[in-house]
């Protein structure tokens, strides 16, 4: 009878050693069964980036999927590298898409939005989780397209708007024209006439190392101030139209850089009932002393508009954009 129970124990322990090796062993195909994304690891996938000609002031830049894991639209910038400037925007930005279901790309899915160009130029597509890159590639422009942004040398935004509103700093000019920079309490505006129509698109590259009440840029149809008429991207008062209201755009973060917005202004103008016939483009940094922000301290907020551009975006008669679901 000792010899019988005396066995058991070595007996018992290989049973215990096979189950927890089977155990192992069913816990390591969950493992290798999930996705990359789920184990912290970056997708892979065969990605075809390319520029197509969408009239004489557009360009569209498509992204296509060809073969590999499924991208989740959430987890994805696009970064730009274009002549001398870099801009970074989220891949649900790109609101003209083509087979994405439930917000996922896959194979024979492809995303497209308007993009000011000139070249050379490379586009990486970033996995956010990991900060890895998926796809670099250079592009080739179209030769027929030749976009044109806002000359800002030839009519600099230095008139007030909103007078009693604008007030301490300074708003002057960079990059040949190319950039207006604002400081301190700012209302400005340029003459500039164009007629809003439904197919209006405001694009714009927005940068700012210090955050105000207000930050903003608008088309307005007199001097006077139209909250709805501003597309607020930054700030810590909400006033004018929030930028995250548009499908795929986000409100800006101060360690975001360069920020790249492409905006749907013509069907917002227009379910709002304003005048399509405006006058002025106006860029707002705001800082009230009346409301505690000083526009005079040691870090003033600050803004930076570039390459800004209004065209007529008719892509989507061709390609209907799908929002995420």
């Amino acid at each position: 009878m000792r010899r019988g129970r005396g066995q058991s124990a070595p007996i018992g322990t290989l049973l215990m050693v096979a189950l927890v090796l089977v155990a192992a062993g069913a816990a390591g195909v969950v493992i290798f069964d999930l996705s990359p994304d789920l184990l912290g690891n970056a997708p892979s996938a065969s990605i075809d980036v390319s520029v197509e000609g969408n009239g004489p002031d557009a360009q569209t830049l498509v992204v296509s999927h060809q073969g590999g894991d499924d991208l989740r639209i959430e987890e994805f910038d696009v970064v730009v590298r274009d002549g001398n400037s870099t801009s970074r925007m989220a891949l649900s930005a790109f609101g003209n898409r083509s087979g994405t279901s439930d917000g996922i790309v896959d194979a024979g899915d492809s995303l497209r939005t308007t993009q000011l160009l000139s070249g050379p130029t490379t586009v990486q597509l970033i996995h956010r989780p990991t900060d890895a890159v998926v796809d670099e590639q250079r592009v080739t422009l179209p030769s027929a397209s030749s976009p044109s942004v806002v000359d800002f040398e030839s009519s600099a935004p230095t008139q007030s708007f909103e007078s009693n509103q604008d007030g301490t700093g300074d708003t002057t000019v960079e990059d040949s024209g190319a950039t207006v920079s604002m400081e301190g309490n700012q209302w400005k505006y340029i003459e500039r006439d164009y007629t809003v129509t439904e197919n209006t698109t405001l694009v714009f590259e927005f940068r700012s190392t210090s955050m105000g009440e207000i930050h903003g840029i608008g088309l307005e149809d007199d001097q006077d101030q139209t909250g709805g008429r501003v597309i607020e991207v930054y700030g810590d008062q909400y006033w004018g139209h929030d930028v995250a209201n548009f499908d795929g755009l986000e409100r800006y973060q101060q360690s975001d850089g360069w920020v790249r917005y492409e905006v749907p202004i013509g069907d917002h103008y227009e379910a709002n009932g304003y005048d399509g016939n405006t006058e002025y483009i106006v860029f707002i940094t705001d800082c009230d002393t009346n409301s505690g922000c000083t526009p005079d301290r040691e870090d003033p907020p600050n803004s930076r508009f570039r390459n800004v551009r209004i065209y007529e975006n008719d892509s989507s008669a061709s390609l209907a954009p799908v929002s995420v679901a």
